[in-house]
């Protein structure tokens, strides 16, 4: 059988990439440090899916992530080349979550194109139970601490977690029962003491939203288990068609190129204390993140 053929990864092309993306949004760009970041993950970043990530807050960074293929160590990865400091707090929580379900979860990693390594991804090889999770060795009782909450709002299988090791917060990502009704959307965006999205919103939301389930994100301090956060996705847009967005969101999608087969586009919106809400806008880049996604079994919109 013939090896899969993948959008092809150029680190030069990246660079002027990153560079005009940043250029176009208004964010910050170290080349000295997106050079290091290329070098030090060469063969994930060949092998990968990547994707470009901003959201509509003027200022804010540009993300990119890849998605691996394989299992490998991006921690040590980092620390060897003094990207990440081993005393990290968060990384004993996220080797924890990796050595669980017999050392499935594969690791990704979130970049900022000024600061570099900022944050990272465990896909967890398949649909696992919130127990699992958070009865893991070393997760904080602050963590723990939500779990009735979780379970009351029928909050209970996950696909992804990820720890912020800027911010100190992991992010737990679930797959929410479909189709969203305002009742669950007002729950959910309650976490982070947010009060319920306008009705328009809503409305949009569950226009772009998978009917059969989508992803929902929660962000947790880990020391305090103040939830800043939360986020609901809708994973690939249909072709041609978008939420309203703002000009910085817009832009992002004009201007950032994608060198996979069929493009990817997802939104999300982000909702925190006192009704602070924003988007956040992701697309490919290269390595066909629609096939990778797929054979996750992702919950795509479209």
């Amino acid at each position: 059988m013939s090896s899969p053929k993948f959008s092809s990864f150029s680190p030069d092309r990246l660079l002027a990439d990153i560079k005009h993306v940043c250029q176009v949004v208004g964010a910050s760009y170290s080349e000295e440090m997106t050079k290091r970041i290329i070098e030090v993950y060469a063969t994930s970043f060949h092998r990968a899916a990547v994707l470009w990530r901003v959201t509509d807050r003027p200022g804010d960074a540009v993300n990119y992530r890849f998605y691996e293929r394989e299992r490998t160590d991006t921690i040590q990865l980092a620390i060897d080349a003094k990207l990440l400091d081993s005393q990290n707090p968060m990384i004993p929580i996220f080797q924890s979550w990796s050595r669980l379900f017999e050392g499935a979860p594969i690791q990704l990693c979130d970049f900022d194109a000024e600061k570099g390594i900022v944050k990272a991804w465990l896909y967890l090889s398949g649909y696992r139970q919130l127990d699992d999770i958070l009865d893991a060795p070393g997760v904080p009782d602050t963590i723990r601490h939500h779990r009735k909450t979780f379970h009351s709002l029928n909050l209970t299988i996950l696909r992804y977690v990820a720890v912020d090791y800027h911010a100190h917060t992991i992010n737990l990502y679930f797959r929410a029962p479909g189709p969203l009704s305002f009742e669950a959307a007002a729950n959910y965006v309650a976490l982070a003491g947010s009060p319920p999205p306008l009705w328009e919103d809503y409305k949009e939301m569950v226009s772009f939203l998978n009917p059969d389930g989508f992803a929902f994100g929660v962000t947790i301090d880990c020391n305090t288990g103040f939830i800043g956060r939360v986020a609901i996705y809708a994973i690939k847009l249909p072709t041609g068609k978008s939420p309203v967005l703002g000009q910085r969101l817009a832009q992002f999608f004009q201007e950032a190129p994608s060198y996979d087969k069929e493009d990817f586009n997802a939104v999300a919106w982000s909702y925190g204390k006192s009704g602070k809400s924003y988007m956040k806008a992701e697309r490919s880049y290269s390595g066909e993140l629609i096939q990778l996604l797929t054979s996750w079994r992702s919950d795509l919109s479209s």
